[in-house]
């Protein structure tokens, strides 16, 4: 087990809880802004992560296209944002090759210096920030479909419990 094995758990985490946010949600759904129109949609924090996961990726050595790199900037109106079915694949896309980056990573590696503005200091630094990152991003994401009048992911987990599924 490599050290960076704990965080491959918490983004597994991740990856469980993605498509629960994605089931259900329509692309309109998926586009509205919050805060009167002014705050970042579902979408925008999707495409925000994808594009901390395609960096992340960079960051253990693994060349990685970052078409999301958009979503670092302010929100926009969306017109122009992927459909939820785009965003599924690309998440699942993204998250085959974080594992295996992470899998394959070596203590040298994770040790290396790559100071961030957090106070991050190493690789495994920067991939800790990511996972917490991540976790931020989708409890934001479970307010959103609250409001929007959606089962948020821990909802639908305990209904399945509730059904034995």
């Amino acid at each position: 087990m490599n050290s960076a094995a704990p965080l491959a758990g918490i983004f597994r985490t991740s990856d469980q809880l993605v498509p629960l946010i994605l089931d259900g949600l329509s692309d309109a759904d998926a586009r509205r802004r919050v805060r009167g129109n002014e705050g970042p949609s579902i979408v925008w924090h999707l495409g925000h992560l994808l594009a901390h996961r395609a960096a992340a990726l960079t960051r253990l050595g693994v060349e990685a296209d970052n078409p999301w790199q958009a979503f670092q900037e302010p929100a926009s109106d969306g017109a122009d944002y992927p459909s939820v079915a785009e965003m599924r694949a690309a998440w699942q896309a993204l998250s085959q090759r974080l594992h295996a980056a992470l899998s394959e990573a070596s203590a040298g590696q994770l040790a290396g210096s790559l100071p961030g503005p957090h106070g991050e200091q190493t690789v495994l630094d920067r991939l800790a920030f990511d996972a917490f990152h991540e976790g931020y991003h989708l409890g934001s994401i479970a307010t959103i479909q609250k409001a929007f009048g959606y089962a948020t992911p821990p909802e639908k987990i305990v209904a399945a419990m509730a059904t034995g599924r």
